[in-house]
């Protein structure tokens, strides 16, 4: 039985919850990089980037997001919770 692309997508990443480590190296090696590139890049030292899989960081992040091509919060939801705003 084969699955719709999005529900296999489920699989991997649900929706509101934080990407896995895997889904975001998976996600950023699809766009042909990964974290290593990415600390060259910045000028970092080797495994910096890792944290951001542990505690918030938003340059690294917005870095990550943008190259694979999605606003941090879809990654990171727990982290950017969704402006509600009550007009008073």
């Amino acid at each position: 039985m084969r699955q719709s692309r999005q529900a296999s997508n489920n699989l991997f990443v649900r929706d509101g919850c934080d990407w896995s480590a895997k889904a975001v190296y998976a996600a950023l090696e699809n766009k042909g990089f990964d974290l290593p590139d990415l600390e060259k890049e910045l000028g970092l030292k080797a495994g910096s980037m890792r944290n951001v899989f542990y505690r918030r960081c938003r340059k690294y992040e917005r870095v990550i997001a943008g190259k694979i091509g999605v606003d941090p919060a879809i990654i990171w939801p727990s982290r950017y919770p969704a402006s509600t705003s009550n007009a008073a």
